[in-house]
């Protein structure tokens, strides 16, 4: 019989990688799996992981529901997370809402009629809470992302309260007083505006809400950004959103506003061109969310994993800042 460590050697990796490259539970690079398969295949080694999944059913399906089709995080999380649950034996069928909540009631429609074993969702604030809750209570297995919106399903977070006191408490560390928030917001999102209050009362200053620039999801132009700059003359801004934040760096331009000399700028979210630009951001780690994704809606199918635990989950991830060139320190 043809032991693991004979297919260890073979691939030239050691025996827990072997483990892993058979497992649902860890992740191994495709180039090492296909070393550890092509070993296992010319030895004859069959696992017994791999007996007990030619006994199952094929992978399960899951629906994904965006609130947004251009967006770079949800493009970098994607990615991630396609990794981590199609080695885990799943694999998604990626719709978007655009922010409606009849496009939502049709793709959870669209989801049903094609099958699939579960959603993993961004709900949308106004949606069709009594057909969730009808779905739920038939045991039908879902995720919602970043929002709240529906209290009796399994919920992951990310700490935006946390992320924005981190920002404003970097740029009042820096000797910034008018600190405008610009952010668009809809009552289901996590309010920044709280840890922009946390920052400043934290360091003992009054805050002016008129530098809390907070928008609905339509609102946001650079045309209006100018204006509310021009009028507060901030020292520094905290732009949430790549849409925004692009508008924000278009309307710095087109004011002769240079960063940070005039403005010091972070943005939410550790964007593509944000390190070539030397822009500070609030980052997360897009693994991390997708290895967090992958591992609450198993456990939905594999409720053992729970522990025994029957309440709904609620993880909640923190943020960190990435310090790079564009805040100014005055002195």
């Amino acid at each position: 019989m043809v032991s693991i460590k004979e297919v260890a050697a073979l691939a030239k990796v050691s025996v827990p990688t072997v483990y892993k490259a058979f497992s649902n539970t860890y992740y191994t690079s495709p180039e090492i799996r296909k070393r550890v398969y092509e070993a296992a295949n010319e030895l004859g080694y069959v696992p017994k992981s791999m007996k007990e999944e030619s006994k199952q059913k094929e992978p399960r399906t899951l629906a994904v529901f965006l609130d947004q089709i251009v967006n770079p995080f949800y493009s970098r999380m994607l990615e991630e997370a396609t990794k981590q649950l199609e080695h885990m034996g799943y694999r998604l069928m990626v719709m978007f809402n655009d922010g409606k909540c009849a496009t939502e009631k049709i793709n959870f429609e669209l989801a049903l009629s094609h099958k699939c074993d579960g959603i993993i969702f961004v709900p949308e604030p106004d949606g069709d809470k009594e057909f969730v809750s009808t779905l739920a209570d038939k045991n039908f297995k879902m995720l919602q992302l970043f929002r709240t919106v529906h209290p009796q399903l399994d919920t992951l977070l990310i700490d935006d309260q946390l992320g924005t006191y981190l920002a404003v408490k970097h740029l009042i560390q820096s000797g910034h007083r008018k600190i405008m928030l610009i952010s668009k917001t809809n009552s289901a999102i996590i309010k920044r505006e709280v840890g922009y209050e946390w920052a400043f009362e934290e360091a003992g200053f009054t805050i002016d809400e008129e530098f809390l620039y907070l928008m609905g999801y339509t609102e946001c132009n650079k045309e209006m950004i100018k204006q509310k700059v021009k009028k507060m003359e901030p020292t520094a801004i905290l732009s949430v959103g790549e849409n925004t934040s692009i508008n924000v760096l278009q309307a710095l331009k087109e004011m002769n506003l240079s960063i940070p000399e005039d403005v010091s700028l972070i943005i939410y979210d550790d964007l593509a061109w944000a390190a070539p630009c030397g822009i500070t951001t609030v980052a997360h780690s897009y693994e991390t969310i997708a290895k967090l994704m992958a591992d609450m809606i198993d456990k939905l199918f594999h409720p053992e994993k729970k522990g025994g635990e029957t309440a709904a989950a609620r993880i909640v991830l923190d943020p960190l800042l990435i310090a790079r060139d564009s805040v100014k320190i005055i002195k």
